[in-house]
């Protein structure tokens, strides 16, 4: 400041800057002190002036405002992970999940809040209201999908028990006494429950389906998420059913490496629980005991599964435990699904086994120079065939109401659907394998009968997809298309083969091919491409 601008407001309690710096005594009059005026300036005042005695401490107030702002936050957050997902760059993702972008309070705060299960359906009303054509009720909805589920979705339906569930859906509707608190896991399994009927019922028995799925898989997830540590320190068959729930759900919705670390959740829960053991259920209360075995065993057919369909490797069987797997199979008693749901045990049990056989005879087989493959001990050629047999007939004798073309017991088509499908899944990939290792060599079998037996496998597989109601596979979603869909590829080998059963085989893939696309499947895209 020159002496000649206008003079600033009287500081008569500070010293002039100069003074300050050098810590000097500050006779300032008229903003000019002895030191200002031997230097020729007038005395400035811009250094802002310190604080003096100890730190405050802060008022409660300030921190009751901080713990607001943190509530008000994570509510927001909650509320966008009940709203239908948006693309976000990896970048901006990384931005937000950065810890150096939280706020203080956030990064102090130990104890985060998280909304109640009222106060999340709440936000569930509301996110189901916006993405629902129609103005129906949450409850209704809910009721609705609670009814399609344990009329159709099977095998799931038998890890949920009918009677406890429907209690704990009128409780959380209608709490008796009116504050009863609701359960986090309660708000989970019924929003898995109906992420898993918005999935897979097709639109004809379920028209608000589609638009619903995200917001019910969102819902759930983030409920799971709010208990997650705790549920895993002390879980129950609730846990598993769970799991396995959002799992396949994210199948469905095309994010199959989420459902695959979602499903190791369910796959360690069922080793930690130690449920392939059957001492594991003796002294567990009955309805408890018959869902954890039920849930072991859909983890068990779905461990066998994502390694026949996506090349995973298999982790639960019986070499997996010392002791092996003892666990007996549900009790036909339970309801009317058990049969069908036994069945379906079986033919994975079987296919398994025959699988890992396949994979010690091709480990202990010496290589040959002479040979195209290696060759079989008499021990191994009889062991290979009896277990491939075992499998061949392990469905020939279903009771009537499980059989193809049964109209008398509609609500089993589903199931029917789901059986038979992977039967002939699994007795081509089994043919494959077994093609592999140079076993149909090995006991004589040209290419040209090679050939005709997959062609069966897959006329068999046509005649069956002929003959049950086409919603019948829409009920057993994304996995059902990729069954068909390694039959598809089979025929589409052979279509390239210079032999008389490519016309057949381009035939049958034909109508394999168009079921797929009705089914608005993702597998009949890559097939279309290849076909010639």
């Amino acid at each position: 400041m020159s002496p000649h601008e206008p003079a600033p407001e009287p500081y008569p309690h500070r010293a002039c800057d100069r003074c300050r710096r050098k810590k000097a005594r500050c006779d300032s009059v008229d903003y000019s002190c002895t030191a200002c005026r031997a230097a020729g300036q007038a005395c400035t005042f811009d250094i802002p002036p310190g604080k003096r005695g100890p730190r405050g401490k802060p008022r409660r107030s300030n921190i009751a405002d901080v713990q607001n702002d943190t509530d008000q936050r994570h509510s927001i957050a909650v509320e966008a992970s009940l709203s239908p997902p948006s693309f976000t760059s990896p970048a901006a993702q990384a931005t937000e999940l950065s810890p150096y972008s939280h706020s203080p309070a956030t990064l102090s705060s130990q104890h985060p809040h998280y909304p109640t299960p009222v106060e999340r359906c709440g936000l569930l009303a509301d996110a189901v209201a916006q993405a629902s054509p129609s103005s129906t009720s949450l409850e209704a909805v809910v009721r609705e999908c609670i009814d399609l589920f344990f009329r159709y979705i099977v095998p799931f339906s038998t890890s949920v028990h009918e009677a406890s569930f429907r209690h704990s859906l009128d409780q959380f509707f209608d709490p008796s006494p009116p504050d009863a608190p609701l359960a986090q896991s309660t708000f989970t399994l019924i929003t898995a429950v109906c992420a898993k009927v918005c999935f897979f019922m097709p639109p004809d028995l379920f028209p608000v389906g589609n638009s619903l799925a995200e917001t019910f898989l969102q819902a759930s997830r983030s409920c799971l998420a709010s208990y997650s540590d705790a549920d895993l320190e002390n879980p129950c068959a609730d846990s598993i059913t769970i799991r396995y729930l959002h799992s396949n759900c994210l199948h469905t919705c095309a994010r199959p490496s989420v459902s695959w670390h979602v499903f190791g959740e369910a796959v360690r829960l069922v080793q930690r629980m130690r449920l392939h053991d059957e001492d594991s259920y003796a002294l567990l209360p009955q309805i408890e005991a018959d869902m954890r075995r039920n849930a072991f065993w859909h983890v068990y057919i779905g461990d066998k599964s994502l390694a026949v369909l996506r090349s995973m490797p298999i982790i639960i069987y019986d070499y997996s435990f010392e002791e092996g797997i003892t666990t007996a199979y549900p009790s036909s008693e339970q309801n009317d699904w058990t049969l069908g749901s036994n069945a379906g045990i079986r033919l994975w049990q079987y296919a398994t086994e025959l699988l890992l056989r396949m994979r010690l005879t091709r480990k202990d087989q010496t290589p040959d120079p002479d040979l195209p493959h290696s060759p079989f001990t008499p021990s191994d050629d009889a062991t290979l065939g009896q277990l491939y047999v075992r499998f061949a007939i392990c469905i020939d004798n279903l009771p009537p109401h499980l059989l193809p073309g049964s109209t008398n017991q509609p609500k089993f088509a589903a199931q029917i659907a789901d059986l038979h499908v992977t039967y002939y899944c699994l007795k081509m990939h089994l043919t494959l394998k077994l093609e592999e290792i140079g076993y149909f060599s090995w006991i004589g079998e040209s290419k040209d009968m090679l050939l005709l037996r997959k062609t069966e496998i897959a006329r068999d597989m046509v005649r069956l997809l002929q003959t049950i109601p086409f919603w019948s596979l829409q009920l057993n979603g994304e996995p059902c298309a990729e069954k068909i869909r390694l039959v598809g590829a089979s025929l589409l080998a052979i279509i390239h083969e210079p032999s008389p059963l490519a016309t057949r085989a381009r035939h049958d893939f034909k109508v394999l091919l168009d079921i797929l696309s009705r089914l608005d499947s993702k597998a009949s895209d890559s097939l279309r491409r290849e076909l010639p």
